[in-house]
């Protein structure tokens, strides 16, 4: 047994729909140099995991040189997220806040910084820590990138920069609506937004070379069991057969995108994208309400809908926004598509996470 199929089996089982995951996010890295070098920052989150999990098969079904940098906060966390590839093939941990700088005895080449709290109910827990995270983090990516006039970032950003835009509208890039900076929920979009700034700053100034993914709602199989996204919770609902739980009327339309869609948009952005400009990462076929979503999986799982109230804690990290639609022109641009709708997303998802159990 080949090493990739040694350590797909301890972890995702040679789960057949992740492997195809992986496959078709490798279709849009091209072939890279001798040793090149990936810093990933927010490893062991759903969008940093995934691109790690990416390169390593890359590195592995290649046979190649690259070098891949895995940084979290955590040690433990990112050696058992990566027990699937064999030792001598694993990513290199890094133990590292990102609000602390970047040591200039490394050079990457590549940065893809996803390192941020990503769910509403972390926003509502740590609303200075979302704002520092966002902001010095990417102060302290985009000064180490300054430094290394060679190194190629993709910043992750998101589709709440939009803020509130008029109902069923499709965001596009140079579009902006109004963010309520007297709420404390909004740390997080106002911090991406000034981050997003600053990448721009960066380019300008000092020529850096970054580009800013903005991302819609994302879920997959490498969520994390923290998540308090809706579509998270519904999903660990229908995953242990357990009612789907609904706090609101769910009217509100958003754009999804499936985990492996998103990275391979990803990808595209750092290899074909345009210096200094965001892209939106979205699929016009899976913009849905978050009823529909619960409804989608349901079906899928065969449990009920029920009603609850939510806490007062879990209220404050709710988006305000009505809807949040992204358009996915600029991106189709460069050659990329999404290959999977919301239905067979969330079959997909369900399908690897249920293998795991």
């Amino acid at each position: 047994m080949d090493a990739l199929k040694r350590g797909l089996i301890i972890v995702q089982k040679i789960n057949p729909f992740y492997l195809e995951d992986l496959q078709q996010i490798t279709d849009y890295i091209p072939d890279l140099k001798k040793g090149a070098s990936f810093l990933i920052t927010g490893a062991t989150g759903l969008i940093g995991s995934l691109i790690v999990d990416a390169l390593l098969y890359y590195k592995l079904k290649k046979d190649s040189s690259v070098i891949i940098y895995a940084l979290s906060r955590d040690k433990k966390r990112l050696e058992n997220r990566f027990l699937w590839v064999d030792v001598e093939k694993r990513p290199l941990f890094l133990e590292q806040d990102i609000c602390t700088p970047i040591s200039n005895k490394y050079n990457f080449d590549y940065i893809i910084h996803c390192a941020s709290n990503a769910d509403p109910g972390t926003y509502a827990k740590f609303p200075v820590e979302t704002i520092v995270t966002n902001v010095i983090g990417t102060y302290n990516i985009l000064e180490y990138a300054k430094m290394h006039p060679n190194v190629q970032i993709v910043f992750t950003s998101t589709i709440e920069v939009y803020g509130s835009m008029p109902s069923g509208y499709a965001n596009c890039e140079d579009d902006f609506g109004k963010v309520d900076f007297n709420q404390i929920r909004s740390g997080y979009p106002e911090s991406k937004r000034t981050a997003e700034l600053l990448c721009r700053c960066y380019a300008q100034e000092y020529n850096v070379s970054v580009k800013i993914a903005r991302l819609g709602y994302i879920y997959g199989p490498t969520m994390t069991k923290t998540d308090s996204k809706v579509i998270a919770q519904f999903i660990r609902n229908a995953l242990h057969h357990e009612n789907i739980v609904m706090k609101s009327k769910g009217t509100q339309k958003r754009s999804y995108c499936y985990s492996a869609d998103t990275v391979s948009g990803i990808f595209r952005i750092l290899f074909k994208g345009k210096v200094g400009e965001a892209y939106n990462i979205a699929n016009m076929h899976s913009v849905e309400t978050i009823a529909g979503i619960a409804q989608i999986l349901k079906e899928l799982s065969g449990t009920s809908i029920t009603f609850e109230l939510p806490a007062e804690l879990e209220k404050q990290g709710y988006s305000k926004p009505q809807d949040s639609i992204l358009n996915e022109n600029k991106l189709l641009e460069l050659n990329w598509k999404a290959h999977y709708d919301l239905k067979d997303g969330l079959k997909r998802t369900i399908a690897i996470l249920t293998s795991q159990m």
